[in-house]
């Protein structure tokens, strides 16, 4: 057996404050096994300053906590090219979900010994990277709400009442929409979810059609005119019935442009980003690309 060194990066606040724990288990399952274990916090500057670095000096980069950190540690391990694994402890996991993944340490531990390696797709917004999914309309705004009020941890009781203060003022964003320079929705109120892995929060899955590693991003687009729609929407969405609508905008490429009349706020693996592509006033316009095989995956 090949004897590594491995980074174990946790969010101390993820998961009700269970990462650390959790991280000091996998620290354990590593050291037993007989390689070298690294405990890493994460730090709220800029990942060049500190984690890039330290990701070369390891060969292999173990996540603790939910898909924010994982998002964060991406970006700087498509920097580096060092592999990462998810040990899901944040509140939806999607990224561990799409890998199946679990918070066992044997089966990463086995994991390491079988060292099956899958390069996968990173998304670009305006520069910003993403692994999973963006979206513009109902979600990025209960988001952004979430963000600006929560306190060192979230559970899926911390989104409803977010939720009800959006619903209760949401109307629905106007969007233009180019993909791989062809207009395919031109000023139409509704919402998008952007999509490099089929895997979305509370198992909607607006984009299941997905594929993380074959150099395309898929699209969905949601004609609505206000908060009926969004419900229709939702339930077809939660039960696989949206594809069959024929209102839906379903598309796949390598370049997405969204447009629109007034800034607009949008969130990236379910967090709110920097501010980029926003401006105080004008036309506002988000450029998304796709790097295919950006970023190396340890499979369980």
């Amino acid at each position: 057996m090949t004897i590594m060194k491995v980074m174990v990066l946790f969010n101390p606040v993820s998961g009700r404050g269970q990462s650390a724990a959790a991280a000091q288990d996998v620290e354990a399952a590593l050291t037993s096994a007989g390689h070298t274990a690294v405990c890493t916090p994460t730090r709220m500057e800029p990942t060049p300053s500190w984690l890039d670095e330290a990701l070369r000096e390891v060969e292999l980069a173990v996540i603790v906590g939910g898909d924010g950190a994982v998002r964060m540690a991406g970006a700087a391990a498509v920097r580096t090219g060092t592999p990462i694994y998810h040990f899901p402890c944040g509140t939806e996991n999607l990224f561990a979900r799409e890998f199946g993944m679990t918070r066992d340490p044997a089966i990463l531990i086995r994991a390491i010994e079988r060292w099956r390696i899958r390069r996968i797709d990173v998304g670009t917004a305006n520069g910003l990277t993403f692994l999973l999914m963006l979206s513009i309309g109902y979600d990025a705004e209960v988001v952004h709400d979430l963000a600006s009020t929560r306190g060192k941890s979230i559970s899926h009781w911390t989104y409803l009442k977010p939720m009800l203060r959006q619903f209760l003022k949401w109307k629905p964003p106007v969007l233009s929409m180019e993909i791989d320079g062809q207009r395919v929705v031109n000023n139409q109120p509704g919402f998008v979810v952007v999509g490099n892995s089929r895997e979305y929060g509370w198992r909607f899955n607006p984009v299941g059609r997905a594929v993380i590693d074959d150099g395309a991003i898929d699209v969905a687009f949601f004609p609505a005119h206000g908060k009926f729609g969004l419900l229709c929407w939702s339930i077809r969405c939660r039960f696989r019935r949206h594809f069959r609508h024929p209102k839906l905008v379903y598309v796949r490429g390598r370049q997405v442009a969204l447009t629109s009349e007034h800034p607009r706020r949008f969130q990236v693996d379910g967090d709110p980003p920097e501010q980029l592509g926003t401006t105080s006033e004008g036309p506002w316009r988000l450029n998304i690309g796709i790097i295919p095989g950006a970023i190396s995956v340890l499979e369980p």
